[in-house]
């Protein structure tokens, strides 16, 4: 009990030596407010116009990210005209911008909490903008309109100008606009699906039938049909359904007025100088007839028409759509398709051989992306152990590990020979594997990336609860012949290593991947101890507490290293560790309780001295 309260204490003793402890940046004040944040605010509001609030601070040597915005730290900050908030800000606590009357411009985080207090005695609630009349242009960094900014942020401030650009929206475009806005990341899984359905060879279609059928010339029409239906839908979606901008400045060296449209950016009015008072006093009857289009993968004016008293006037400048090749080069080409049925053919004619049921391939162990990234710093460990000699072997573990080499060196860039790969891996050989990159990382001086990977067996000692990896040569009852979780976990954390990402596909419960249990498990799954993890570590595994770590039949791989891969390949590589674990969790507990009809949660360890910066950390 006293190693508790002192793991308990000695925490709270460091956050008191540096609670309210602070420094100040262009006018803004920034606190250490817990044991990993910082909280921002005015420090002289007089003073204050354009401000972008810093991601992190350095305070007495030591880096912080900053997290919230002050209770009423902005208030009546009179000469405030825009402010800029990070991805890392978590919370805008109450009143944080009341009352900034010069406040025209905000961009927020893309997920945040904005703080509504209760009201009482019927003075109703009050968002954090409340009084900001100037305010008309708000959007998220990615998100064009994040769904807190616009349902809690701005509650009960009809008094802020924004509000009028959201309100006459229809609840699918609001809905559409809070989730997603980007163009790739809303026509590509549409492209895909339509594309890759089509080019996949039917039953009972030959080779020569399907190639005849699924020529390059008819996949670009497909493409190209899709392509134009996801554009089509983005459109009703995102388009407004009536645009009205405001007038500004005329230009009379040029002859044309500029006309601001809010998030659309501007455009322009070709005037003659002539008509240029007449155009400006009857501006409220001049009506707008934009086309639309995608630029920067977000909803724009290509141009526009000002029609007035039957007259039209042109916009000087038309804009060019983007090119949407990024969305083609995302549907799986036909060498990749063509790869899979012949391995298909090959996979089938072993199974008649062998009288087992064979399983449908998957893409994602063809269809690999390829990146002109080259991580030349960056070392993977990876072991795939299957054919257990005294167990029962674990499904699919070579494949797993054979198909994640194959990301890491294509997809996310790490040369060749900075892969080892070890296949049903003795103690001797995990021994060996743990030496090898330990040295590799003391001969780079700190500058090596390490990702360390493993599909097998986990097996827990039920005397009490320490888990280990299984070698292929042990039977899980010597654990002598095991090689322990906490000494994995210790000489990872122990690398000279600039991170290290680690990613297990086991469970240590003493299940089996799939029916039944280790002979050593003795029939009863066991909830192992927890393994804390230090350096500069980010674990992620395939399930928590005595789970189990479930296969996916049907694609020839763990049900983890099947998602793994998945996000892998849907984001080319480029996925914040954050993003991969939300993804993980969401999708593998989805999957688990649909395929195997069982839970099955990953769980997920970071070192303390991360903070929350492992969040935006990269494999690539």
């Amino acid at each position: 009990m006293k190693k508790i309260i002192v793991g308990l204490i000695l925490p709270l003793i460091a956050f008191a030596a540096y609670a309210g402890k602070k420094v100040v940046h262009d006018g803004v004040e920034y606190e250490i407010s817990g044991l990993n944040g910082v909280t921002c605010r005015a420090k002289d509001k007089s003073q204050l116009t354009d401000v972008v609030i810093l991601h992190n601070v350095t305070i007495d040597g030591r880096n912080y990210l900053v997290t919230e915005v002050a209770k009423g730290g902005f208030k009546n900050c009179k000469n405030l005209k825009s402010i800029e908030l990070p991805r890392s800000i978590r919370k805008i606590n109450a009143e944080a911008f009341w009352n900034c009357k010069n406040l025209e411009s905000v961009i927020m985080p893309d997920e945040c909490e904005a703080v509504v207090p209760e009201g009482s005695y019927g003075f109703g609630q009050f968002g954090v903008f409340r009084g900001c009349t100037s305010l008309k242009r708000m959007r998220g960094i990615s998100k064009l309109y994040p769904a807190y900014m616009v349902y809690e942020a701005l509650y009960n401030c009809p008094e802020v100008p924004f509000n009028d650009e959201v309100k006459n929206l229809s609840k699918e475009q609001l809905e559409a606009m809070t989730l997603n806005s980007n163009f790739y990341e809303f026509a590509t899984p549409r492209v895909k699906q339509a594309v890759e359905g089509w080019q996949k060879r039917k039953p009972y279609e030959t080779m020569a039938q399907w190639e005849s059928r699924v020529s390059e010339s008819n996949r670009k029409k497909m493409i190209d049909e899709a392509l134009a239906s996801s554009h089509a839908e983005f459109m009703k979606l995102y388009a407004p359904a009536r645009l009205k901008g405001t007038l500004e400045e005329y230009n009379p060296e040029y002859g044309f007025f500029t006309v601001y449209l809010g998030e659309l950016g501007n455009v322009y009015a070709y005037v003659p100088q002539a008509e240029a008072t007449h155009f400006s006093e009857n501006w409220d009857n001049v009506v707008l007839k934009p086309k639309y289009g995608v630029m920067d993968n977000v909803i724009s004016v290509l141009s526009c028409d000002f029609e007035l008293d039957g007259k039209v006037y042109k916009a000087p400048t038309a804009y060019a759509e983007d090119t949407f090749e990024d969305v083609v080069l995302a549907v799986t080409p036909l060498s990749a398709i063509k790869e899979y049925e012949l391995a298909m053919e090959h996979r089938n004619a072993e199974g008649e051989k062998s009288g087992r049921k064979v399983y449908e391939a998957d893409m994602v162990d063809f269809d690999i992306p390829s990146t002109s990234l080259n991580n030349p710093n960056t070392f993977a460990v990876i072991i795939g152990n299957e054919n257990y000699q005294r167990v029962s072997k674990v499904d699919y573990a070579l494949n797993d590990a054979r198909v994640f080499a194959k990301y890491c060196n294509l997809t996310l860039g790490v040369p060749e020979q900075n892969i080892r790969i070890y296949n049903d891996a003795t103690f001797g050989d995990i021994a060996a594997a743990m030496t090898d990159i330990n040295e590799i990382c003391r001969a780079y001086n700190g500058k090596a990336r390490v990702i360390f990977y493993y599909a097998g067996h986990g097996v827990p000692d039920d005397s009490n609860r320490n888990a280990y990896l299984l070698p292929v040569d042990a039977n899980g009852s010597q654990f002598e012949t095991c090689y322990a979780l906490s000494k994995v976990y210790e000489q990872l954390g122990n690398l000279q290593a600039e991170s290290v990402v680690t990613l297990i596909d086991a469970c240590f419960s003493g299940s089996l991947r799939g029916e039944g249990m280790l002979a050593s498990a003795r029939g009863i799954k066991l909830k192992p101890r927890e393994v804390k993890v230090g350096g500069n570590m980010v674990v992620m595994t395939a399930a928590t507490g005595d789970q189990t770590a479930l296969p996916y039949h049907e694609k020839n791989h763990g049900l983890f290293t099947y998602y793994l891969l998945s996000k892998l390949r849907d984001s080319k590589g480029d996925v914040t560790l954050g993003d991969l674990a939300d993804y993980l969790h969401t999708e593998v507990a989805k999957q688990a309780i649909v395929v195997n009809k069982k839970p099955q949660t990953p769980d997920l360890k970071v070192a303390t001295a991360l903070n929350e910066s492992w969040r935006d950390m990269k494999l690539n």
